[in-house]
């Protein structure tokens, strides 16, 4: 039975009877149905529900879905505090992701140490491919903060955990390329540098060692191993490297040019050609000390080495394997090295400008962080000042866009500056060239200087000029 509102009794009177008068309350309009109606949708869509309608309505109801939001750098960094691997492993390969497309410098520099030690954490309790991804980002880390303190500590806290790792025998690429990159960012010196070399050196070589109880390397970790040893050589003026560390490293790499493994021959054939390029043969020679003076070690290492590239360099046409024709070009160029003392270099457009490298250590540095960048080395060659500096590359650099459009009728203003022949570059080290840079642009910047102090003195006395 359908309930009723009994409301207080009135007495009313009809033809001199009294009657009881029962009011019911009136039942809601349709107008007012459909407002409260409203309403609950209303209520539901804010809590975020789906309004649930009566059978029967004919209101209908379709949900609008909304574009969710990108997530941004802070959200994945909350996901690496999650139990579960596969959250955590899905965190840092986004934070590759993202770090490929933007560099994000001041959140990275402001929350550093969470970056660093949630990685360390991934590395000792994740699985096979969170390890590797917390390596990449740990290296990322090192490449993109400029924080000479935060840099060291990157560097101290994981040569410890990977010099362990590679003496363990759980050794992977990116173990060795994230050791040459935390090695040649965080080192603030030539005996911090080494000491990472002497970390691959061993990892390579055992017996400089004496350590003979390891297992022999696959050739494409052995070819990792030696990329990462140039890498790091390639920072180093030769006159800083130590004196018995590296004297039996000639001999080794001559060897590799007979290994079996063609890449295992390239990777050797570069060593050789670096080694010779940093112009202290001696340190890396032990037979060095036979011979009377430096231009007899030099053209004796030279004949040697030729002999065996133009072996391999035959060799390498004769076989047909993937990737034969850049192993073949590679080989070749470094024949052509050590026949004219030339290297053929290389060019880049990035962002419509011309990278262009020169020299063997400047090829290899280049090869090794394309590698271990991917996707992101144009990135970071158009934003990571790093980079920049290193590879001495400005990509703002507007390029002569042809003859003035505007020649100013007054007379002409000269400054007369000498500037002697610059000496050859394949003398010099990596220092005195630097030297040589900063002593020409200063004397070019007095130059400068004095010609706008001219042109400032003319516009004056102009200025001072009556005209009718």
């Amino acid at each position: 039975m359908r309930s009723r509102t009994l409301l207080p009794a009135q007495m009313t009177e009809r033809g001199g009877f009294i009657e009881h008068v029962e009011k019911r309350q009136a039942p809601p309009s349709s107008s007012r149905k459909r407002s409260q109606k409203s309403n609950d949708i209303l209520l539901r869509r804010r809590a975020g529900r789906k309004p649930v309608l009566a059978a029967g309505d004919d209101e209908s109801y379709e949900e609008v879905p909304r574009p969710s939001q990108p997530k941004r750098l802070y959200h994945y960094l909350e996901m690496l505090y999650e139990k579960r691997g596969s959250k955590r492993e899905e965190a840092l390969a986004s934070i590759i992701e993202v770090l490929a497309c933007r560099l994000e410098n001041d959140y990275l520099e402001e929350k550093f140490a969470t970056f660093l030690y949630r990685g360390l954490n991934s590395l000792k309790i994740g699985s096979s491919k969170e390890k590797q991804l917390s390596l990449h980002v740990i290296g990322l880390l090192a490449i993109i903060i400029c924080c000479e303190d935060k840099l060291s500590e990157v560097r101290r806290e994981l040569l410890s955990v990977l010099s362990n790792a590679l003496k363990s025998g759980t050794t992977t690429l990116k173990m060795l390329n994230c050791l040459a990159i935390v090695g040649f960012f965080g080192s603030t010196n030539s005996e911090e540098t080494e000491s990472a070399m002497q970390i691959i050196w061993e990892f390579i070589d055992p017996e400089s060692v004496n350590d003979v109880n390891t297992k022999k390397h696959s050739p494409e970790v052995l070819v990792a191993a030696i990329y990462s040893w140039l890498f790091l050589l390639t920072s180093m003026e030769g006159w800083r490297l130590s004196h018995n560390s590296w004297n039996g490293a000639v001999c080794y790499f001559s060897n590799l040019l007979e290994h079996s493994d063609k890449l295992v021959r390239v990777a050797a054939c570069e060593a050789l050609a670096l080694i010779y390029e940093t112009g202290n043969i001696d340190k890396f020679w032990k037979e060095a000390k036979d011979h009377s003076n430096y231009s007899h070690m030099q053209q004796s290492l030279r004949e040697n080495v030729l002999k065996k590239l133009k072996c391999l360099y035959l060799d390498t046409r004769s076989e047909n394997i993937p990737r034969s024709e850049n192993i073949t070009k590679k080989v070749c160029e470094v024949v052509n090295y050590f026949e004219s003392f030339q290297c053929l270099g290389t060019s880049l457009t990035i962002n419509g400008k011309d990278l262009k490298l020169s020299s063997w250590y400047q090829m290899i540095q280049l090869q090794f962080l394309k590698n271990f960048l991917n996707d992101g080395f144009k990135t970071h060659m158009k934003e990571n000042e790093k980079l920049q500096h290193l590879f001495e590359f400005n990509p703002r650099r507007i390029k002569n866009l042809g003859p003035e459009l505007y020649v100013s009728t007054t007379d002409k203003i000269t400054v007369r500056l000498f500037l002697p022949e610059e000496r050859n570059a394949e003398t010099l080290t990596k220092e005195n060239k630097k030297k040589e840079r900063v002593w020409r642009n200063s004397r070019l910047e007095k130059a400068r200087t004095q010609l706008m102090s001219k042109h400032r003195r003319m516009s004056e006395e102009m200025n001072c000029c009556d005209y009718d």
